[in-house]
């Protein structure tokens, strides 16, 4: 594994990987984003070229390359070596990226590669020229969708027959305890001894995590009286619906290109809209954005604009996503189809070729959900009368509560002092007096945490060393390893032996050789932490910065002796040893007393 290793790291770039997933700006010889792991203002991840690291200073997540990946897609050390190989354009045996428990594949590979081989059985079917199989393709051409589009989103057919897709998975060499698992099957009984296919007489739209992956399927039902209309594959160990945004993994790049997505309810509205030119488009199936939806989205773009059906569902589903844009921080506006279209589906359809141009203008003409919401409610309430006024209020005083900004703040109460004619003052005060949950609309209220941890000062005081040489003879003469533990004192050590060698005090250290080449990725996060830190800093300004650091060690070594000569002290009461308590207490008398 380690030559694949090599091979990934000389093909691809920290930030290119990084940038796939977090928007990077210049600063100095770094660059810098929004950190992908917790909800901040000021960006604190930091990517360096150099080093080949990227970590946030906030909640000390990253490291390098592979350690970004495990971190961002929540995946192991193979499974990250697998994505990464992908992104060099390498082909690796799949087989050397085994678990290492027992060399067996863990069961998220075992169930991936089984939604693999159903997506290929279900895509066999549409095409295999059988009177069923055209009667779909007839169906699909009907609602516009072309052969390539169907190859490309890997659409397909589950047939009526109860056992066609088991009795394929059989063969393929899939036993029965992971077909249960797959949420791809009904069991016959609770013993669960005989199974049949979920999926019967539906036209199959895979469902594909952001990597690419088939990982759960949506079936049509496509008989008329057939009930459920919309059948999806249950949650499993690969698939969670809240976590999920259908076409996402088509569409990312788009995103990111364009600078913002439009969010559609179902299956057909992203096909359609991406076949016909908007690319830019995902899919919440159904369900209103979730939280982990919208860290996904934030990746790529923080500008949404959504466009839900105006029905009470769907507007509650639209409030909902507003709720938890607002908690990320990122613009949410909404786009109101034209009278006549029910969706983005039967828009594309009956726009053929100017589909994509008439579709952008109505995304650059919509509006901020707020606004819209407001003139939705203005229309529906009548603000001249009492009870008007506070209908309105109740709908929109909550939405208000979300703001962030007291800048779109004062804006939206602007608006609203205008529409009932009453002064601004007085709707603050409302504001002020309205009291209203986070969980609003019926939803739990998380809060993420940042640990926001200091690195000690014998970290700080390394990552300086790392990156002043000069100052190694200040720290030497007050300080020893004992003063440092684990990594730090292997650094340390390492650096004690290259500054007693042939270094002079303005050389950089060694990073390829000795003790530090283990460590490279500890040296690389130290150094980039000093590099951050102190990089603006004058020499005779560091310098100080040392002596405060070694005094901060010095202090911790102080408050350890003590805490052990306490515990000694103690020790030697319980056993009646005068001398040694003695002996004992004035050793911590000279503790007391030392600077």
């Amino acid at each position: 594994m380690g030559d694949i290793v090599a091979d990934i790291k000389n093909r691809v770039s920290i930030e290119d990987v990084v940038a796939s997933y977090v928007q990077l700006k210049k600063a100095g010889h770094n660059f810098k984003g929004l950190c992908p792991f917790h909800s901040e203002k000021t960006p604190s991840f930091v990517v360096s070229t150099e080093k080949q690291i990227a970590y946030c200073f906030g909640c000390h997540k990253g490291g390098d390359i592979f350690k970004f990946i495990q971190e961002i897609e929540g995946v192991d050390f193979p499974e990250a070596c697998r994505i990464l190989a992908d992104r060099a354009g390498l082909k690796v045996d799949s087989k050397k990226f085994k678990s290492k428990e027992k060399g067996v594949r863990s069961l998220s590979d075992q169930l991936v590669e089984l939604h693999e081989d159903a997506c290929k059985f279900f895509q066999e079917k549409i095409f295999d020229k059988s009177d069923d199989a055209e009667g779909v393709l007839e169906y699909l051409k009907k609602r516009g969708i072309n052969a390539d589009i169907i190859k490309e989103f890997k659409i397909g057919y589950a047939t009526k027959e109860y056992d066609d897709l088991y009795k394929y998975m059989i063969k393929k060499g899939h036993n029965h305890d992971l077909l249960t698992k797959s949420g791809l099957f009904t069991l016959k009984d609770v013993a669960g001894k005989g199974i049949y296919d979920k999926f019967r007489l539906r036209l199959m739209f895979p469902i594909f995590d952001h990597m690419g992956r088939v990982i759960a399927f949506g079936g049509r039902a496509l008989a008329k009286d057939q009930v459920p209309k919309y059948l999806n594959s249950p949650d499993t160990a690969i698939y969670s619906k809240g976590k999920v945004l259908y076409g996402l993994s088509h569409s990312k790049h788009y995103i990111k290109e364009a600078d913002k997505v439009v969010v559609v309810e179902g299956y057909f509205d992203v096909i359609s809209l991406y076949q016909g030119g908007v690319k830019n488009v995902v899919a919440s199936s159904g369900t209103a954005l979730t939280t982990d939806q919208v860290r996904l989205i934030k990746r790529f773009t923080k500008n949404i604009v959504s466009c839900f059906d105006t029905d009470g569902a769907g507007m509650d589903a639209t409030k909902r996503a507003y709720e938890v844009v607002q908690d990320a921080e990122m613009d949410m506006k909404t786009l109101k189809m034209p009278i006549g279209f029910k969706d983005p589906a039967d828009f594309m359809l009956e726009k053929g070729d100017v589909g994509k141009d008439e579709f952008f203008a109505l995304v650059d003409n919509s509006e901020y959900f707020l606004k819209f919401y407001i003139d939705l409610m203005n229309a529906k309430f009548d603000v001249k009368t009492l009870d008007g006024r506070k209908k309105f209020l109740d709908e929109i005083l909550p939405l208000l509560k979300l703001l962030k900004s007291s800048v779109n703040m004062d804006h939206y109460v602007r608006i609203l002092s205008k529409y009932l004619d009453i002064k601004e003052k007085f709707l603050y005060e409302e504001i002020e007096s309205f009291k209203v949950l986070r969980d609003q609309f019926g939803q739990k209220k998380t809060v993420e945490v940042c640990k926001s941890d200091r690195f000690s000062a014998s970290a700080v005081l390394i990552s300086v060393l790392l990156e002043y040489p000069m100052y190694f003879e200040t720290v030497k003469n007050m300080l020893n390893e004992t003063d440092f533990e684990g990594e730090l004192k292997d650094i340390y050590i390492e650096l004690s032996h290259q500054y007693n060698g042939v270094r002079t005090e303005k050389e950089k250290w060694d990073f390829d050789g000795g003790k530090l080449a283990d460590l490279s990725e500890k040296v690389a996060l130290l150094s980039l932490y000093a590099e951050e830190n102190y990089s603006q800093f004058a020499e005779e300004s560091v310098g100080k910065e040392v002596v405060k650091l070694v005094d901060s060690v010095l202090k911790g070594r102080r408050m350890h002796k003590r805490i052990e000569l306490e515990k000694a002290i103690k020790e030697a009461e319980e056993a009646n040893d005068e001398n040694m308590r003695k002996k004992l207490l004035e050793e911590f008398r000279k503790l007391i007393n030392s600077k």
